[in-house]
C-alpha cells in the first residue's frame, strides 16, 4: 500500500493565491525566472521537487504576500 506523506501534497494555498492574484502559474514562473514546467512540478511536489527558500521569497514578493501565507 502506498502511503502519502505531507511532502507529497501540492501547495494548495499557493495555487489559490496565484488564482486570486489573477495570474497564471506560467506567469509567476516567468516573473521569478523559472521554467514553467519546473514551477509546476514544484507547486505539485512531483518527483521530489520542492521550492528553495529563496524561490519562496521571490514568489511571495510577486504575489505580495508573506511566505508563511502559503507554506
Amino acid at each position: 500500500m502506498l502511503v502519502k506523506n505531507e511532502y507529497d501534497v501540492p501547495y494548495f494555498k499557493l495555487k489559490g493565491l496565484i488564482v486570486s492574484s489573477g495570474l497564471k502559474q506560467s506567469e509567476v514562473a516567468e516573473m521569478i525566472n523559472m521554467d514553467r514546467s519546473l514551477f509546476n512540478l514544484k507547486v505539485n511536489r512531483k518527483k521530489g521537487r520542492d521550492f528553495y527558500f529563496e524561490e519562496a521569497i521571490k514568489i511571495a514578493e510577486v504575489l505580495n504576500v508573506k511566505v508563511d501565507d502559503f507554506f
